[in-house]
């Protein structure tokens, strides 16, 4: 049984005080204690403080005296969910997040009472997402998980009587085209000028890293140091909250270098910070103009740098395993996709190759594949037998399940056992 006092520092600068509240039969709970004041204004911290732990030792008596009463007021204090959403996304600051805040205010009015969240509501804001012009549906996806991760932690903290994220199922995403730079458009790139030159430094030093924007926004000159004499960037994913030791290329150094020589332009008054980047909207205009300029045929968008990095490594030879660890992915799965990118430059790659003159006849495709069925329908049997008993094995050690239609869902696509064994073997 315990009270603590916690300071949250806000982008302000200030700090917000919450009160933490323990007991060992009825759990834990968090409350904001509507105090917040800046360290550097000692009086005003102080004054802020001292009615923080007046607030806590009231508490502390109440709980004392009346323990169930006070693990009572956290549904009484916080019975709003918008409430409940905005202090999750102020714990964690994910842009996705704070994306989704606005779309639930407008579409609640700004007020969700806990007692009317339920599967129904769940489902009908489903619906609105989908509806809305403009976000793409894999977008709609995103934000739709964002509110069920938040709802699972409301049941888990006793605001709900029922996980109802478990009651409604996801958007499911569609394919779309993930574009990447050839090494000889990110050239041309860096021979065109941007109407940023910091921007420009950032996207080039992505495409040679893999980092997220949220991650670049955030780098510091601190979290960059030698390892073994090699450089490194020692740093925590914004997106996964995942420590990572990002080793770093002789070209991504290079232009770390040249960001160095633009700070006295972009930031005057210094600053720890490696690049010194405008809003997200700017970002996206200038990266726009600078792409059309270079001659990129769509409209270049920052994450585009991710996946040129995925493809530049993958068509240098790099291993599938080592790109995942170098992008920071926690699943191989979800590099998979960068290796479905890199088939089309094998074809293009085979297709290219020379075929040997005097050789008679129709060696078609079609013809291939007629030729094909001398193989006997038992042997087919055993063949496709085997393939579906690999099949299955990999489905056991990936943990899919079936869906609705018999087959397993693996990185966005549907399979069956035999196409399964297929995918993963290569074939």
């Amino acid at each position: 049984m315990g009270v603590k006092i916690r300071e949250r520092k806000m982008a302000s600068g200030e700090v917000a005080f919450y009160i933490d509240t323990y007991h060992k039969d009825y759990g834990r709970f968090s409350q904001k204690s509507g105090l917040q004041a800046s360290p550097k204004n000692r009086k005003e911290y102080r004054e802020a403080l001292g009615n923080v732990q007046d607030k806590a030792r009231q508490i502390e008596r109440d709980l004392a005296r009346d323990p169930a009463g006070v693990f009572g007021r956290k549904v009484k204090a916080t019975d709003n969910f918008i409430e409940f959403y905005r202090h999750i996304t102020e714990k964690g600051r994910y842009p996705k997040y704070v994306n989704v805040l606005p779309i639930l205010q407008r579409y609640s009015g700004g007020v969700i009472p806990f007692a009317s969240v339920n599967g129904a509501w769940l489902e009908r804001f489903k619906a609105h997402l989908l509806s809305l012009d403009n976000i793409s549906q894999n977008t709609a996806g995103g934000y739709l998980t964002s509110v069920k991760t938040v709802l699972k932690q409301a049941f888990r903290e006793g605001y709900l009587a029922e996980d109802i994220s478990a009651k409604v199922p996801g958007i499911k995403k569609t394919d779309i085209q993930r574009h990447f730079l050839s090494i000889e458009q990110v050239e041309a790139l860096h021979r065109t000028n941007c109407r940023n030159g910091m921007i420009k430094q950032a996207f080039l030093f992505a495409c040679f890293s893999g980092l997220r924007l949220s991650d670049i926004e955030s780098l510091r000159w601190e979290q960059i140091s030698l390892i073994n004499g090699a450089p490194f960037i020692q740093f925590r994913q914004r997106k996964t909250c995942q420590y990572e030791n990002l080793p770093l290329s002789e070209q991504a150094v290079r232009i770390l270098q040249e960001a160095r020589e633009l700070h006295p332009k972009y930031a005057s008054s210094g600053s720890e910070k490696v690049f010194i980047l405008p809003s997200r909207e700017l970002i996206g205009r200038d990266l726009y103009s600078w792409g059309a300029l270079a001659g990129i045929t769509y409209k270049l968008h920052f994450h585009v740098s991710r996946h040129t990095f995925a493809t530049l490594n993958l068509t240098a030879g790099c291993d599938l395993y080592t790109v995942s660890k170098l992008l920071g992915h926690r699943e191989i799965q979800t590099t998979q996709i960068y290796g479905r990118i890199v088939d089309s430059k094998k074809l293009d790659a085979v297709q290219a190759l020379p075929v040997l003159q005097g050789i008679e006849g129709n060696w078609s495709l079609p013809v291939i594949i007629q030729q094909s069925r001398f193989l006997h329908a038992a042997e087919k049997s055993a063949v496709v037998q085997a393939l579906e008993s690999e099949g299955e094995r990999v489905a056991r050690a990936l943990k899919l399940q079936r869906n609705s239609s018999g087959k397993y869902e693996f990185s966005d696509r549907e399979y069956t056992a035999v196409e399964l064994a297929i995918e993963v073997s290569g074939g």
